[in-house]
């Protein structure tokens, strides 16, 4: 399994929330009849999946909270390099007006400055640089903390499945053949990890996790994850989130802005630390 930086701030579980309230090797292809069932059969799933050196990915993120209704949507890719993830992503989001394009590289962050701020952006950059940490949160953690960049992420919660495992059979994702599964992961003790103050975070508003996370989960005949859908329901809202991955192994090109269309910023600026 890779290890590699994976705790970057992104549009995920909490902050939506709090928006709306304020390849590895070819084994035998999987089949109804072979396709076994149990955690140990998810996380090896989650394991494939994280072994991927290259794909294309999208989000789907359906939030609902006190009154309001916010549809956030992401797509894009992602290359594994030595210094960890490249990746490539454009975000639709009500918090960002409209779409929003970053770029992962080497360790940087790289945010598009809109056409319309660039004259009032730092040195009037079209692009924002910030150097991220070298370490982090990893694992369910990083996924509930909304910390995470990276879409392999996901995969983090199929590592972490507790309880009964239930296959449900085939099904057509994507336009490819699946087999789906239902699982869940003790929210209770992936929280548990978490350094005091992104608990606190999460928590917020009197404590917003349920106890259980519930999933479903669409397998590729080779094991790796095809489509993962989590509802989240909490004491002030709910959030339906999508993950695809498709094109996995396709070579895919990831650049960086020419420097001279960026300006550096603090992490502290867009992690709210500090």
């Amino acid at each position: 399994m890779r290890s590699s930086n994976r705790s970057v701030p992104w549009i995920l579980v909490a902050g939506s929330l709090t928006l709306a309230a304020c390849g590895s090797a070819t084994s035998a292809a999987l089949t109804p009849a072979n396709a076994p069932t149990s955690a140990a059969t998810l996380q090896s799933y989650a394991n494939k999946t994280d072994n991927l050196t290259s794909f294309h990915f999208s989000l789907s993120e359906d939030v609902s909270a006190q009154g309001q209704n916010l549809d956030i949507t992401a797509r894009g890719v992602e290359q594994i390099a030595s210094s960890g993830p490249n990746i490539d992503v454009q975000i639709n989001s009500p918090a960002v007006g409209g779409t929003e394009t970053t770029i992962i590289y080497n360790g940087t962050l790289y945010i598009h400055v809109p056409p319309t701020q660039q004259s009032a952006s730092v040195s009037s950059a079209k692009w924002y640089a910030v150097t991220l940490p070298k370490s982090g949160l990893s694992g369910a953690s990083s996924f509930l903390a909304g910390q995470s960049a990276d879409p392999l992420q996901f995969a983090s919660l199929l590592r972490e499945t507790s309880g009964k495992v239930t296959k449900v059979g085939t099904a057509t994702v994507l336009g490819k053949s699946t087999l789906e599964y239902k699982g869940q992961v003790n929210l209770k003790k992936s929280a548990n990890q978490l350094p005091s103050n992104l608990t606190t975070a999460i928590k917020g508003a009197g404590g917003i996790l349920p106890s259980v996370l519930n999933f479903t989960v669409w397998i590729s005949p080779n094991g790796v994850i095809r489509q993962l859908a989590v509802p989240i329901d909490t004491k002030v809202g709910n959030v339906d989130l999508t993950m695809d991955f498709f094109h996995d192994g396709e070579p895919v090109s990831i650049t960086p802005p020419p420097s001279n269309e960026t300006a550096k910023i603090p992490y502290s600026q867009i992690s709210g630390q500090g």
